[in-house]
């Protein structure tokens, strides 16, 4: 599960898993039991639109399952794949 900020004092939880865990259908027949990270089917609990800090693109987050960096659209986070994540840790 990620937790995304999406205002200042809002956030939404995405869970990782399955598309289908994040979706307001019922009775839906797309899922097989194994992960779903694609469905033409999907309806999201509530709409959530993020924009792309590298393109500008704006883009659904919920479409991005599969990403490490969720301030990314998918296709930013595709060309990035490659690119070794930094992290840094400061300690007092």
């Amino acid at each position: 599960m990620v937790r995304i900020q999406v205002s200042e004092h809002r956030f939404v939880e995405i869970r990782r898993r399955s598309l289908c865990d994040n979706c307001s259908v019922r009775n839906c027949t797309s899922f097989d039991g194994s992960r779903v990270t694609e469905c033409a089917g999907f309806k999201p609990l509530f709409l959530v639109l993020l924009k792309c800090r590298e393109c500008g693109r704006v883009y659904d987050p919920y479409q991005s399952l599969r990403s490490l960096d969720y301030a990314l659209c998918p296709e930013c986070n595709h060309i990035n794949k490659g690119v070794a994540m930094i992290s840094f840790v400061c300690r007092e």
